[in-house]
């Protein structure tokens, strides 16, 4: 088998693990019966006959008998023996009449695949069923801060969606790590949670922007949590709208950090961390807006 097909047949190992078994969605659409086997495939029912049907699978001689020959004489005509009465005699009867509803005609046995309407298989489609089934879903709509530029919007909505590639998404992706834990504070696992919010380093920045824009800080463990506590702010709109675009730097900005201690040669100093996110606040939102001035800290 080839490195690429290895590859295919790994990731799909892997899918089954996560819940999505894909052979399960595909099956023989019979035509003529040629090259479908009789016992094997999985062409009539959910599950192959020798499956259902285990007990006359094993009388018959030619397991990979094909459709088409199994379809052209009686059931037990290649079994190894007559059936005996009581159960062999019921389930030789019960194969029949299901039997009994099958036509073949000339064309040709093909695969088809249940996740799409008219069974062809489409990357397109089944890559959708996946997400589907295993992207996490989001009631919320998306946040756009139109104070800040395009990329801290884009982060902060990947952020929220837990699509950054924190040590544990790394890791539940099949890249091994050393360790899980954080760059920053070596204590816990590094998910985007504890990144932004629940690391010491998350804490102190956030801290300090409540206070930079006299807030009463509280700790928040999540989007969802820091969400609540926003929306209980009373501030205009415009003004709330910025300091959300502030809250959105910040959080790039403690990435950015994550970033740069993992792969620069020179770890960058804790101590710019603030100064950086006021200066960039100051200076996207005075570029983006005419009127209202930006707080000075």
């Amino acid at each position: 088998m080839s490195s690429n097909w290895c590859s295919i047949v790994r990731e799909l190992h892997l899918l089954k693990d996560k819940g999505f078994n894909f052979k399960s969605h595909c099956k023989k659409r019979v035509g003529n019966g040629k090259d479908t086997r009789f016992w094997h495939e999985r062409w009539f029912g959910d599950k192959p006959l020798s499956v259902n049907f285990p007990r006359l699978f094993a009388l018959e001689l030619n397991k990979d008998v094909s459709v088409a020959v199994k379809m052209d004489t009686l059931v037990n005509h290649s079994f190894r023996r007559s059936v005996r009465d009581g159960l062999e005699q019921q389930l030789l009867v019960e194969l029949s009449t299901l039997l009994e509803s099958v036509s073949l005609s000339n064309s040709q046995d093909r695969w088809i695949c249940d996740l799409t309407g008219d069974g062809v298989f489409r990357v397109k489609e089944v890559r959708n069923y996946i997400d589907d089934m295993l992207l996490p879903s989001h009631s919320e709509s998306t946040r756009w801060v139109k104070y800040i530029p395009i990329k801290i919007n884009i982060f902060t909505w990947r952020a929220r969606r837990d699509c950054l590639p924190s040590r544990v998404n790394l890791i539940r992706r099949g890249v091994h790590l050393e360790s899980p834990n954080c760059p920053l504070c070596s204590s816990c696992e590094e998910d985007v949670p504890h990144v932004l919010f629940r690391c010491d380093l998350a804490q102190l920045v956030l801290r300090r922007i409540c206070r930079w824009w006299d807030l009463d800080w509280q700790f928040w463990s999540s989007f969802p949590e820091w969400q609540s506590w926003f929306s209980s702010i009373r501030l205009s709109s415009k003004v709330k709208n910025m300091l959300e675009g502030v809250f959105c730097v910040a959080w790039w900005s403690i990435w950015m950090f994550r970033n740069r201690t993992i792969f620069d040669k020179n770890p960058p100093s804790r101590s710019a961390i603030f100064d950086n996110i006021v200066s960039c606040s100051f200076n996207w939102c005075h570029s983006r807006c005419n009127r209202i001035k930006a707080k000075s800290p």
